[in-house]
């Protein structure tokens, strides 16, 4: 039974035994009051018909007769003269009566009552005539003690009725009560579940159609409307927790007084963080004093602020845009800060590489440019009547011309290899007939320098391939060989057969790579030996394209170099393309 059962019962039992106890009083003092006045009426009935028989008889004759009638009746009968004398009858009680208080001069001919302040007897008085034309009083009294077993019996009769209406009523009221207030009780408990957050609980519908079933729909509607709304509050939750989490830039979130209330994944994984970062003051989880500098700020002016900070990693070093910008609450106050990491280490290659580009641009171009102007002004200056001078000069001016013309279409060739639409004409390739054509083909420049191409291949080799692209990229690594080996050197090109790709390795034993410059020998205009690019006609933009062919079929290229010793470019490709 629900503690909302319990006190309600116990608030409408009291209140019913209240008013039973009440009603059990007035009726108790009604049937009191009904059976005295009952009473009455028969001392009143009985001495009117004693009065009428003894009416104008001797004293004698009524003495005589109020002993016989005393000695039958249920009442004690007193027989007075006028001066309070007892002529026959006797009471039970005489003790009890006080014959002097009472005035039979008073006593008027249709009889009275005489008051008894302890209520301890009911006397009725009535004066009868005599013979000899004088006056007696008859009385008759019944004592209330006679009275008491009829009060007890009443009083048990209440009592018992009291009691039972008492069971029936608690009875009713229970059957009631868990008619119509389990659903109340039900409700509550229902209502206290989803206040904790249970929005699967439910309330038992009833089927008749009252209040109660109408109650019943109605929470049921509201906790499903919970449910519903607690779901897609959950998956909210989760889904801006995810995109809080995995975000591509580092987030941390700081309280009014500089505590870090939250910092994401990305931002753990960028400064390898791995201790417990909530909780604590934001300088001590940043990773330098610029980035603390720029929350300080935030604090003190309440204004957005960014700026660039580096953090170095070991040998490395990467840089990060912080940004942070002020919360404000609803009274106009910072409440916290929200601070925002990005890595901008690769944007800065970029943008570098882009500075790079154009000043490498700029320089192949004025160098070429330079020359044709000088000799092209000294021709217009008088040389040109010189026939040894004249063919000289324009010789040299028609070679730069070349070289511009090399590095122009070297530049167009890579900006369509790096578009993304980009499509390889692709066939059936074999590839030792390839390097028969490449290695015949630089056979000229290799005797020019005394240098032997060693070419060792299996007999056919066919992969799926740009025969065009395929042939550029390793035209360019063995001129490349020829040209970074000192005279007499070797150039070795081989070739191996495998079940999906095929290895080429081209190998030389010129100047070889430093160490420091094998991660940016892919680079636009990046040359090992400037000065023996420039002399052999290079642009620097070889192995760019290289890489980009190479990266087109779904290959690979390596490179292992010693200086002094040699390099090796190592290529592997797919034999479907």
């Amino acid at each position: 039974m629900s503690k909302y059962r319990k006190r309600f019962i116990l608030k409408m039992l009291s209140f019913i035994s209240l008013v039973l106890i009440a009603l059990g009083f007035l009726l108790g003092q009604s049937f009191k009051d009904f059976y005295i006045n009952n009473e009455k009426e028969k001392l009143v009935d009985e001495t009117s018909l004693v009065e009428s028989i003894l009416r104008e008889r001797t004293v004698p004759d009524m003495a005589a007769y109020v002993d016989k009638m005393y000695a039958e009746s249920n009442f004690d009968m007193i027989l007075f003269n006028g001066r309070g004398e007892i002529i026959a009858g006797t009471p039970i009680d005489v003790t009890k009566l006080n014959v002097r208080a009472i005035n039979f001069s008073a006593i008027p001919n249709d009889g009275t009552f005489e008051s008894k302040v302890d209520e301890t007897s009911l006397q009725y008085t009535k004066p009868v005539l005599t013979a000899d034309g004088g006056e007696v009083y008859i009385s008759f009294i019944r004592y209330t003690k006679d009275l008491n077993m009829i009060y007890s019996r009443i009083w048990t009769v209440i009592i018992l009725s009291l009691l039972t209406s008492f069971c029936i009523i608690f009875f009713a009221v229970y059957s009631s009560t868990k008619r119509f207030l389990r659903p109340i009780a039900e409700a509550t408990e229902v209502l206290h579940e989803l206040s904790h957050g249970n929005y699967k609980s439910r309330v038992y519908e009833l089927t008749a159609p009252d209040e109660s079933r109408d109650l019943g729909k109605s929470i049921n509607l509201l906790a499903r409307n919970l449910e519903n709304a607690s779901s897609g509050e959950a998956m909210q939750r989760a889904r801006l927790e995810s995109l809080i989490e995995y975000m591509g830039a580092g987030l941390m979130l700081i309280d009014e007084k500089g505590y870090v209330l939250l910092v994401n994944r990305t931002y753990r994984e960028m400064f390898n963080i791995y201790g417990q970062s909530n909780g604590q003051l934001y300088y001590r989880v940043l990773p330098n004093e610029k980035m603390s500098q720029v929350i300080e700020d935030v604090y003190l002016t309440e204004k957005p602020n960014r700026k660039q900070s580096s953090v170095r990693f070991g040998l490395n070093s990467r840089t990060f845009m912080v940004s942070a910008a002020p919360i404000f609450g609803k009274n106009g106050r910072v409440q916290g800060t929200t601070v925002v990491f990005n890595d901008i280490t690769e944007i800065k290659k970029l943008e570098q590489m882009r500075k790079d580009f154009v000043a490498n641009v700029s320089h192949e171009l004025k160098t070429p440019l330079t020359s044709i102007k000088g000799f092209a002004e000294t021709l217009l200056d008088g040389a040109q009547d010189v026939p040894e001078i004249r063919e000289q000069f324009l010789n040299i001016i028609h070679d730069e011309s070349e070289r511009m013309q090399t590095l122009v279409e070297d530049l167009l060739e890579l900006s369509r290899l790096e578009q993304d639409n980009y499509q390889l004409e692709t066939t059936i390739v074999d590839v030792t007939s390839l390097l028969h054509e490449t290695a015949t083909l630089l056979q000229r420049k290799a005797t020019e320098k005394q240098m032997t191409i060693h070419l060792e291949t299996e007999e056919e080799v066919f992969i799926r391939a740009d025969l065009n692209r395929l042939k550029q990229v390793v035209v360019n690594l063995v001129a490349n060989a020829l040209n970074y080996t000192p005279n007499g050197g070797n150039v070795w090109i081989s070739l191996e057969d495998g079940e999906e790709a095929v290895m080429l390795r081209i190998k030389d034993d010129g100047i070889g790579i430093h160490p420091k410059e094998m991660q940016r020998i892919f680079e636009r205009f990046y040359r090992v030996d400037k000065a023996r690019s420039r002399n052999s006609g290079g642009t620097g933009l070889g192995l760019a394209i290289v890489k980009h062919i190479i990266d087109l079929h779904h290959g690979t290229i390596d490179v292992e170099s010693e200086e002094n010793q040699g390099t090796t470019f190592t290529i592997r490709l797919p034999k479907k393309g």
